[in-house]
């Protein structure tokens, strides 16, 4: 839609009437139902984009899944002026972070509905990788200072307990202890 629209880019499309953005709106309105399903703001993994979230959905889902929708639905957000979809990422992401340890490690899979964690295992492997990248990513593209303070936090204990003292491995580790 961007590209579409912004002369700026240098590509715009003739006879273009916002018809991406309407879709990504419609989209984004049929994932709505989890994250608002959900008793923690956390959402859902799965959801059926005409019925909505099954009864039989897990309330299992990685961290990754559950904290890096903040880009896509806070650039919605801006574009269409509606602030729910940012709200409802950034409510997910501030979810999983509260629920880091001590150590400011995050598990890898958080049950949805209580908040507890179901896999202790910290690391920056797949289901927990992207969380990081996206708190990053969202101070560069926002400039809340928020994310990049979530994202400093993070790294530092990932540096300090997830990082093999040889500097090349990153291991998995007991987000509450630090230990293997």
């Amino acid at each position: 839609h961007m590209l579409a629209t912004d002369p700026s880019l240098n590509h715009t499309i003739r006879g273009y009437n916002d018809e991406l953005l309407h879709m990504a709106q419609d989209l984004a309105d049929r994932l709505m139902p989890a994250f608002q399903a959900s008793k923690t703001g956390i959402p859902f993994p799965r959801v059926n984009l005409k019925r909505g979230v099954p009864s039989s959905e897990t309330t299992e889902t990685c961290t990754a899944g559950a904290g890096s929708l903040i880009l896509e639905f806070g650039v919605l957000s801006r574009l269409t002026g509606d602030p729910t979809y940012e709200q409802a990422a950034k409510k997910a992401l501030k979810a999983v972070w509260s629920r880091r340890s001590h150590l400011n490690l995050l598990g890898n899979v958080i049950d949805i509905q209580t908040g507890h964690w179901i896999h202790t295992a910290s690391s920056t492997g797949a289901g927990i990788d992207s969380v990081f990248e996206y708190m990053l990513k969202a101070y560069v593209l926002f400039g809340e200072q928020e994310y990049k303070d979530m994202f400093d936090q993070a790294y530092k204990a990932l540096l300090l307990y997830v990082r093999d003292q040889s500097g090349y491995l990153y291991r998995n580790v007991h987000m509450s202890t630090g230990s293997l």
